[in-house]
């Protein structure tokens, strides 16, 4: 099927010359997750993964993404004539590196100007100087619409997000982001990214699956604040809400109009990686065009004292949740009855017990033995794995709750393990355990907080492929920025109210794979005459395993840092719980 897709969009590609043809995993706002109706990549590729670009010349086919798809990749393109490209390996060449060896320096590339960001697009033009670039043809949407399968536009209904949950009004939000742009002397504020919308107007939706947001766009000036959306997603409620709060609401397909009609003469900040190519383009050339992230991102990134105690609120009903699974988890697995599947939906419905709870906010990864050495995996019903009495098993997931969301991996013993597994496992443990408990000074940029976690790995020769630590939103996406913790740079420092996660891990293929992962919240420490310093207050509150620990490996201070947090963990979930889940608990914190 794969092959006959490419072969079709070849046929269109002939029409017009196009020598290549550019396929991101992306839709008009870039998100990260994508609405059904948009996952055209995995359409013409077959790689379910969430993060890949894939290429298509006149005779060669390929799929680019990171290490984290590796394992997942191979499998699913491996009955198709598209080739993976290992991105981040030295002997793997870029896309556009690529694009110069297989078409002419002088060719025609396309792709869909929704579906692609500014910034992607100018970095093809810059390496690629001489090519033509076709931005207006959505070959991919053509095929699938040709065979008849495509999913309907994503289509919920919009709800107030309530200020006791937010911290804040709308129109002081509004007001907060006006003074901003005042400060930069913007006359306008374009924002395609669905979460900073759905933060800085107080709504949810559920467009897109784990995400609750709605797919709109934002035009925000001193004077307007425009709403462009399907007003068919609008109770009278929510209409209210926006008139009382001095929204004005236009309809979805006419923003690039709009725009064109409407701005002249202007200055317009906008964030390259956040808007597409096809609105960019819509915006006049007799503007002032400013970049940089989007000045909601920066708000929304800080939260505030009641989005942090309602955050609290939500992991102590996940914590109690996460209990309640883990210890059906290992009363089942003896009985050869717990899958990977089940276990995941098991894991759903202890969730859907706390109150307030809205939905996952991920597809959860529930991997057994090998299966874990893959950071994104998938588990499925077509393809049962059982979950045996031997090894480790991994749970990453999460929740939405209307007081906050939630993003914890734990790796459990289920039976006997390898000295390999209890050494990585601890060296894991200590990587965790060195960036929950670190200090630094204010203003440190993220990247560099990503050694904390990875000199006794490193120490090993070990490494894991993926960043330590993303951004987590209140009630929105799962990731958000700009703080991230990784290898790579990001300049932007990690400050107070800066909620993150903190998540090594070590995979090993064909054989394990271990991750542990607790929520923080970046918080004031102490001030000395070497200026001020910062640290991590835990979010988290559900037990570490100890059975995979080896003590020898650990310090003193890593030891007591393991106890007292299983203690506290013990403390704040044991009123919740009784009978043979109170009993597991205080296994599980039990001081080692």
């Amino acid at each position: 099927m794969i092959n006959k897709r490419i072969k079709r969009l070849r046929e269109l590609m002939a029409k017009r010359n196009i020598d290549a043809y550019i396929i991101p995993s992306s839709d008009p706002h870039q998100s990260e997750y994508l609405a059904d109706y948009y996952k055209t990549r995995e359409f013409i590729s077959g790689f379910t993964g969430s993060a890949g670009t894939a290429v298509v010349t006149m005779d060669k086919s390929g799929l680019w993404t990171d290490g984290r798809y590796f394992v997942q990749a191979e499998k699913e393109l491996k009955n198709s004539e598209v080739e993976l490209y290992k991105m981040g390996l030295s002997d793997t060449p870029s896309i556009e590196e690529f694009l110069k060896e297989n078409i002419s320096e002088y060719g025609k590339i396309a792709f869909d100007g929704n579906c692609m960001s500014v910034s992607e697009y100018e970095n093809f033009m810059k390496k690629l100087p001489k090519i033509t670039f076709v931005t207006d043809v959505d070959y991919i949407g053509k095929i699938w619409n040709e065979e008849g399968n495509r999913p309907e536009k994503p289509f919920s209904e919009v709800y107030i997000f309530d200020e006791k949950y937010s911290g804040e009004s709308v129109k002081d939000r509004i007001t907060r982001l006006r003074e901003m742009m005042n400060e930069k002397s913007l006359d306008y504020h374009f924002i395609g990214s669905l979460d900073d919308i759905c933060y800085l107007l107080n709504i949810r939706a559920n467009d897109v699956q784990c995400n609750p947001v709605v797919i709109s766009f934002l035009l925000v000036s001193n004077d307007d604040c425009i709403l462009y959306v399907d007003k068919d997603k609008l109770t009278d409620k929510v209409k209210k809400h926006f008139e009382d709060s001095g929204v004005s609401i236009k309809d979805y397909e006419l923003v690039n109009k709009d725009i064109s009609k409407t701005i002249s003469k202007k200055t317009v900040y906008i964030e390259p990686r956040k808007v597409n190519v096809s609105v960019y383009s819509s915006i006049n050339t007799n503007n002032t065009i400013v970049r940089g992230l989007n000045l909601s991102s920066l708000m929304k990134a800080h939260k505030n004292n009641i989005e942090i105690k309602n955050t609290k609120n939500a992991f102590i009903k996940d914590g109690v949740a996460l209990v309640k699974f883990l210890n059906w988890l290992e009363r089942g697995v003896p009985t050869g009855n717990v899958t990977e599947m089940n276990a995941s939906e098991k894991l759903l419905e202890f969730r859907k017990q706390g109150e307030l709870f809205i939905e996952d906010s991920f597809e959860s990864i529930s991997a057994y033995g090998s299966n874990a050495s893959m950071p994104h995996y998938r588990p499925s019903h077509e393809n049962p794995v059982t979950v045996k009495n031997k090894g480790l098993y991994l749970i990453d997931s999460g929740g939405h709750y209307l007081d906050g969301t939630t993003d914890i991996t734990r790796t459990i013993a289920v039976g006997e393990l390898t000295q390999d597994e209890i050494k990585h496992y601890t060296l894991t443990l200590k990587a965790h355990i060195s960036l929950m408990d670190c200090r630094f000074l204010k203003g440190t940029p993220c990247s560099y907080l990503d050694a904390f976690t990875r000199q006794c790995l490193w120490k090993e020769g070990i490494n894991f492929n993926h960043g330590t630590g993303h951004g987590v939103g209140h009630v929105l996406n799962v990731h958000e920025g700009p703080q991230r913790i990784a290898v790579a740079g990001n300049e932007y420092p990690m400050e107070v109210g800066m909620v993150t996660s903190d998540e090594p891990g070590v995979y090993v293929a064909g054989s394990h794979g271990i991750r542990i992962e607790n929520i923080m919240v970046c918080v004031e420490g102490e001030t000395t005459q070497f200026g001020e310093f910062l640290k991590f207050d835990n979010l988290t509150v559900v037990p570490i395993d100890t059975r995979p620990v080896d003590k020898s490996l650990l310090t003193l201070e890593e030891l007591k840092w393991l106890n007292d947090y299983n203690k506290m963990c013990y403390e704040k979930l044991s009123p919740y719980l009784s009978g043979n889940d109170l009993e597991y608990l205080k296994e599980q914190c039990k001081e080692i």
